[in-house]
């Protein structure tokens, strides 16, 4: 691991809201409980990786000097993300409220003024020097994620993209196709566990990748290579909240990666570590390599397997 991996995504203050249920059009509902934590998965991403010695650095936009902005630079901190994000006496700190029912239905309202425009002027250079680039690449801020591409491949560096259930465009299929080391994750809903491997072989096709790899909640993931398909079932967790369980696991996978394990161990890890997200709070410790070896040698595993052919899924709803 020459550098380290360098996280390209954005950055904002989140409120996590749990209702018992949605309400129907033109009704509300109570709110049960509200959190506190940070998005996108890119900032996640770097503070799992730091907790298993991974050296990171995110590059994200800045945040506002108003209380928003304090809560987000005091998570970095906590968790000792390496940035050069700092404090400005200008727009709001960008937000996102995610609120979740009982049946585990998720949806997420962001508020990111101006987030699009800074991220496409960020200073990139660090990236030349990454052993792994992370990128998120939601449909929001799908221009600077293709230029944060354009730098990673001309310097030859390895890219995971972490698209997130956004749909892979055109305009990113072609960034990205013909990286070395392209490794592309998504995720389908828990519902649609069993056409993940059909997800991976579309993206795979399109977008030219040495792997892709679909996280499917509660019943793990799977990856696909041109002559390898890997399935990990997740582990049985109480789960207090979902949020960027998917950065999570992007941890626990980047780290197999870094130190060579072969997917299948590389994907459990990941499981692990998406799996501790879940059961944690949002300011409890980011977990070490220890308790993620601890979990995959003694938990249960969810007992469903995801089948080797399946209909394709239909284009994806998410939008981040």
């Amino acid at each position: 691991m020459p550098g380290p991996v360098v996280c390209v995504s954005y950055l904002a203050a989140a409120e996590l809201w749990t209702v018992p249920r949605f309400p129907v059009a033109g009704y509300g509902a109570e709110v049960l409980r509200i959190e506190r934590s940070i998005a996108a998965d890119g900032p996640m991403t770097a503070a799992a990786l730091t907790a298993l010695g991974v050296q990171c650095l995110l590059l994200a936009n800045d945040v506002s000097d108003d209380v928003n902005g304090d809560e987000v630079r005091g998570w970095l901190h906590r968790y000792s993300v390496a940035t050069a994000v700092t404090g400005s006496a200008g727009a709001a700190t960008p937000r996102i409220v995610a609120v979740a029912d009982a049946a585990g239905t998720r949806t997420w309202f962001p508020y990111l003024p101006g987030v699009a425009g800074t991220l496409a002027a960020l200073d990139l250079s660090p990236v030349a020097g990454a052993s792994f680039a992370y990128i998120d690449c939601y449909q929001l801020i799908e221009g600077p994620a293709v230029r944060a591409i354009g730098a990673a491949r001309e310097s030859g560096v390895p890219i995971l993209l972490n698209l997130g259930g956004s749909p892979l465009s055109p305009a990113v299929a072609a960034a990205v196709n013909g990286c070395r080391g392209l490794v592309v994750q998504t995720n389908v809903d828990d519902a649609d566990a069993g056409q993940a491997p059909a997800v991976a072989a579309s993206i795979l096709d399109t977008a030219g990748a040495a792997w892709v790899v679909v996280t499917a909640g509660a019943y793990g993931a799977v990856a696909v290579s041109r002559g390898e398909q890997v399935s990990v079932p997740g582990f049985r967790v109480v789960v207090r909240h979902t949020h960027c369980a998917g950065a999570a696991f992007s941890a626990g996978l980047l780290y197999g990666m870094l130190h060579g394990w072969p997917m299948r161990e590389s994907v459990g890890l990941g499981c692990a570590s998406g799996a501790l997200r879940c059961e944690r709070g949002h300011r409890e410790p980011m977990p070490a390599l220890a308790e993620l070896r601890a979990v995959i040698g003694s938990r249960d595993r969810v007992t469903f397997r995801l089948p080797r052919t399946a209909p394709t899924l239909a284009a994806s709803r998410s939008v981040r």
